[in-house]
């Protein structure tokens, strides 16, 4: 029996979050937050708010993140499961401290604040430096298909048949500066946040994605 309403997932690129949150959502039936998600299904809404387009092509444009335009996104997606009684499990979303004080003050509002754990997905940036590397995107539905060890040789999506490649931005310098901007480094002061908040697990990410599956349900479970 599942005992949080919401699961902090956190890692570096590469760490596996999507999979592990994608996971989770599915066995529990809980909303999968996933900023970069919402973000594409803003880029793609023709009826969507004509300001909130706007601070997107200025994000995609200037390369910064516009804090507001990401709450109110969240939130209202959060809203939509909370509100229902469904529990959620944020995939990457939380980028900051300040962000992950914003989002503390959201919880402490919906009454889920003491239903609320965050799990680390903890790797090293060498590793995830292997994983950008050698994951791969299918060319028929875009769905990513992470590194692993099962998924290495795979040239066919299980999905949809198409094509499995290397994703195209994936490549030796872009991921570098990934891991620059989103590595343990900047990782750090957030995992710190959460553990002095006495809200931190960490699970060992490196190993295949059925043994973190299995330490993250033990966690959330125990």
């Amino acid at each position: 029996m599942i005992n949080k309403k919401v699961i902090i997932l956190l890692g570096v690129p590469g760490s596996g979050k999507g999979t592990q949150a994608k996971r989770l959502a599915r066995s529990y039936g809980f909303g999968h937050i996933s900023t970069g998600d919402l973000l594409r299904a803003l880029a793609n809404d023709p009826e969507a708010d004509r300001e909130d387009k706007k601070k997107l092509k200025e994000m995609q444009v200037g390369g910064l993140v516009n804090d507001d335009l990401i709450y109110k996104l969240a939130f209202a997606a959060m809203d939509k499961f909370l509100d229902q009684g469904h529990g959620i499990v944020l995939d990457g979303a939380i980028r900051s401290v300040e962000q992950a004080e914003k989002y503390q003050t959201y919880f402490q509002n919906k009454n889920v604040a003491e239903d609320l754990i965050a799990i680390e997905l903890a790797i090293d940036d060498n590793w995830s430096l292997l994983r950008l590397s050698k994951r791969k995107v299918c060319a028929g539905c875009g769905d990513i298909i992470p590194y692993s060890p099962e998924n290495e040789l795979k040239t066919v999506c299980e999905k949809c048949g198409g094509e499995l490649k290397i994703r195209a931005d994936d490549n030796p310098a872009t991921i570098a500066k990934r891991i620059e901007e989103q590595g343990n480094k900047a990782l750090a002061p957030i995992v710190r946040y959460y553990e002095e908040l006495g809200l931190l697990s960490r699970v060992d990410g490196s190993r295949g994605i059925d043994e973190v599956d299995a330490d993250v349900r033990s966690v959330i479970t125990n």
